[in-house]
């Protein structure tokens, strides 16, 4: 057992896009590593600015929490809290710039499993509006929680796959993430609305001889805290919010208040080890995540092993009900008293429980839930797209040039500071040779001393431009690679059958990323083109310093080039407002095809329901046409029945006279 805290980090994402375009400013401000101000607030946590990766997020917050929790045998909870468009779903599942936790804690699992008898099964798991929802088999049943004395809590019927890689493990969280957006688009349900659970489970042993190590990673995603006067969250996000002030008090903490902090229970019981990262705007929108931290904070763990063995579990149930069987079979005379009875039905119960637990048995049942999540998918018509096939070999290599993008960013970043930092440098030599040349009487040797230190910067610039410029070239090439590995691992995107809701959904995304990863683009060719004419500016500067003079012909062809320029600016902002109007027409139409669309599938949705209630009634008219004429036939059926009925009765009585004249006349 050890003693710790509940460590908590906040995450500032940059800012947006459309943030940008609306002006919107940072008032979010990261000092150092454990103090972040939003305004005049100031509050002491550990913080990750804007530039941080999930990466760096990862390796030094979670990385030795999942190597201990793994090789030990305890829990670990990862919770995301903040408001709705805050970043936490990025956090979990990553972007195109870089992978996300989960991907990296599925690389940390398997690499620490090794070669070691092992299994690790995932489940995923949506709570809106205090309903489970099945992430990875979404077929229509009802999931309840319950409590079993042997193996704990448990969600009756959900689903559990067994995965073999890293790369598996993140496919099926994929597949499932893209399984939720059908379904909120199905229900009409903000993902910001909603909860979600994903559970890693990890067993393993290093020899058939040793103890099983059994551990639990829980991926916990929080719904927006800004959402606290929705009805659909209102309760639980209320629930989740006393969990640290009760865990501090020496009550009992209130997990069954919802049936989110049920699901939690495992990795917050104060024996698991627990991180919360909180998510804010740049702009600072709300502190909520930032005050929610600070009350767990306060949550002192005692970090407990696992130490359920369902080998050893079966073996001592299994002596549990031979010796109950015993008992009662050893019983000479008489009732069997009820208790012995309950001791076997009791030990028969929590042996069919453990033996679920099983390996072999979680194995088998891996392969039933795989065979019916591909029916339930192909039964909506989404199998192809949710299921979109990549190989192990691709998928390998998208997360290698992921991890060199993000490194060769991180590089970019670093030199376009050193860079920025010579520029400084330079011009302020430059303005300090200019006010010694001058001053009168200033000596020949302090002036080249000083052009000398000029050129020095200025090569060491030029060196640090190359560089830089070179980097900018790796980015692109690894960025094309990653297109590449992507068209050809995925595939052409499908469309999705019976579903034109979502398939124009899909495709507005990939524009909006399209155009996300334009912008990004063009920011950075501005930013170079920029250091570019502030070095030549700067290289000008200094040939005036040394008294460089150009002629007649050389300021007519600066004239002419400036003039080129110009026109060529001016065109290209020409260029590019046509493009705009474009693309606003485009979207004008492409708004009005899909209202026609709506219009007319609402329209033929009502001709549809207009045919099936004629239909209904003419089915409802035969119907009681036959029932009236099945009644009026069983009518006569039954008088006919009476009236043969009493024609046999005298019949009967005829004959009955006719035996006693024969007698009488025989006589």
């Amino acid at each position: 057992m050890s003693e710790g805290r509940v460590r908590t980090a906040v995450r500032v994402r940059p800012l947006t896009t459309p943030e940008k375009e609306k002006g919107g400013q940072k008032v979010v401000k990261v000092s150092g590593e454990d103090k972040i101000s939003v305004g005049e607030q100031n509050f002491s946590v550990r913080s990750f600015g804007p530039d941080a990766s999930t990466s760096q997020i990862y390796k030094s917050l979670l990385e030795t929490s999942l190597t201990q929790a793994v090789t030990k045998g305890h829990n670990l909870g990862i919770v995301c809290v903040g408001d709705s468009k805050s970043g936490k779903s990025t956090t979990l599942g990553g972007q195109q710039h870089g992978p996300g936790l989960v991907s990296l804690a599925a690389e940390t699992i398997f690499k620490l499993i090794g070669d070691k008898s092992h299994f690790v099964g995932v489940t995923y798991t949506n709570v809106h509006r205090e309903k489970l929802v099945d992430l990875i088999n979404p077929e229509e049943r009802e999931l309840k929680i319950k409590t079993h004395p042997t193996v704990g809590m448990f969600v009756e019927g959900l689903s559990e796959l067994s995965v073999k890689s890293a790369e598996e493990l993140v496919r099926i969280f994929e597949q499932s993430n893209k399984l939720r957006k059908i379904l909120e688009l199905e229900m009409s349900i903000a993902s910001t609305e909603s909860h979600t659970l994903f559970s890693v489970m990890c067993e393993h042993r290093a020899t058939p001889e040793s103890s099983l190590t059994t551990s639990t990673i829980q991926f916990i995603n929080i719904a927006g805290l800004n959402h606290r006067k929705i009805d659909a969250v209102s309760n639980s996000l209320k629930c989740f919010e006393a969990l640290p002030t009760e865990l501090q008090g020496s009550s009992t903490p209130g997990f069954g208040g919802s049936k989110l902090t049920q699901m939690c229970r495992k990795v917050m019981d104060k024996t698991s080890d627990l991180v919360v990262l909180g998510h804010v705007s740049p702009m600072g929108h709300s502190t909520d995540a930032l005050e929610h931290l600070q009350k767990w904070g306060g949550v002192a763990l005692s970090i407990k092993p696992n130490t359920l063995d369902t080998d050893e579990l079966i073996w001592e149930l299994r002596d549990r009900v031979a010796a109950a069987r015993k008992v009662i079979l050893n019983q000479k005379s008489g009732d069997i008293p009820k208790e012995h009875i309950a001791e076997l039905e009791s030990g028969i119960s929590a042996l069919k429980a453990a033996k679920k637990l099983h390996w072999e048995e979680r194995e088998r049942t891996s392969s039933m839930v795989e065979v019916q999540r591909r029916q339930t998918l192909a039964d909506q018509g989404i199998l192809e797209w949710v299921l979109e096939k990549t190989t192990t070999k691709s998928s390998n290599s998208v997360q290698l040039l992921q991890r060199e993008k993000e490194e060769l960013v991180t590089e970019y970043k670093g030199q376009r500071g050193s860079v920025e930092k010579m520029k400084g440098e330079l011009q302020a030599s430059i303005n300090n040779h200019t006010t010694l040349a001058e001053q009168p009487n200033q000596s020949e040797q302090v002036l080249q001393e000083s052009l000398s230190k000029i050129h020095k910067l200025r090569d060491k610039l030029k060196a640090g431009n190359e560089k830089l410029k070179d980097l900018k070239g790796s980015i692109r090439d690894v960025q094309d690679k990653l297109k590449t590995e992507k068209a050809v691992g995925g595939g052409e995107e499908r469309e999705i059958a019976g579903s034109f809701t979502l398939t124009l959904t899909l495709r507005q995304d990939e524009m909006g990323q399209l155009k996300k990863d334009n912008e990004t683009f063009l920011e950075e060719e501005k930013e170079r083109l920029m250091g570019d004419a502030e070095q030549e500016i700067a290289e000008i500067r200094l040939s005036a310093t040394q008294g460089t003079t150009l002629t007649m012909e050389q300021v007519m062809a600066v004239q002419e080039r400036h003039a080129q320029q110009s026109a060529q600016l001016a065109h290209v902002a020409l260029h590019v407002q046509c493009l705009q109007a474009e693309n606003e027409k485009l979207r004008e139409n492409i708004g009005a095809l899909t209202t026609a669309h709506k219009t007319e599938t609402e329209t033929q949705k009502s001709r549809n329901l207009l045919v099936f209630r004629q239909y209904k009634d003419y089915h409802e008219d035969m119907r009681r046409e036959t029932n009236t004429r099945y009644e009026q036939l069983v009518a006569s059926c039954v008088q006919d029945a009476i009236f043969l009925s009493s024609k046999n009765a005298e019949l009967a009585e005829e004959n009955t006279e006719l035996k006693k004249k024969l007698k009488h006349y025989t006589m």
